[in-house]
């Protein structure tokens, strides 16, 4: 009983821990493109420092990177769980972060639809989303492999 009050009041912290980095955004990081997704009218990308940019996109993908890892840790207590999406979210940043600076230095070439998804891997905890379902169903597969 008390280990379960624990583990949901660790993970209820580490959720709204996610939800202060969303909501803070703003104040802790440097994202002039913040405004230019919120803007409806997309003519122009801002001015913006982009070494100042990528060091506050890897910051915020390594706080967002620690935090879903420590979500995993508490809620499947799995060694491979946790590893899994520390590679999985390593992969993703080195894969996503040329991809992100490329579109960034060629005006969006690619297109300003894939720009934005890019960038919302690196920002948003997406790895985690998508990684929590994935481990569930891996968590009911075993257990009806050892009931059978």
């Amino acid at each position: 009983m008390q280990h379960n009050v624990l583990k949901y009041s660790l993970l209820t912290f580490l959720l709204f821990a996610l939800i202060a980095v969303r909501m803070y955004e703003a104040e802790i990081f440097y994202d002039p493109l913040l405004d230019y997704f919120k803007n409806s009218n997309h003519t122009n990308l801002p001015s913006m420092n982009l070494t100042d940019l990528y060091i506050n996109v890897f910051l915020r993908f390594m706080i967002n990177l620690l935090l879903s890892v420590l979500i995993v840790k508490v809620l499947f207590n799995e060694k491979a769980y946790v590893k899994f999406t520390i590679i999985v979210g390593i992969l993703g940043f080195v894969i996503l972060l040329p991809l992100y600076a490329y579109m960034l230095n060629h005006n969006l070439n690619f297109g300003e639809m894939i720009f934005f998804y890019v960038r919302r891997f690196l920002i948003q905890p997406m790895f985690l989303i998508i990684l929590i379902p994935c481990f569930y169903y891996q968590e009911i597969r075993n257990k009806k492999a050892t009931q059978v």
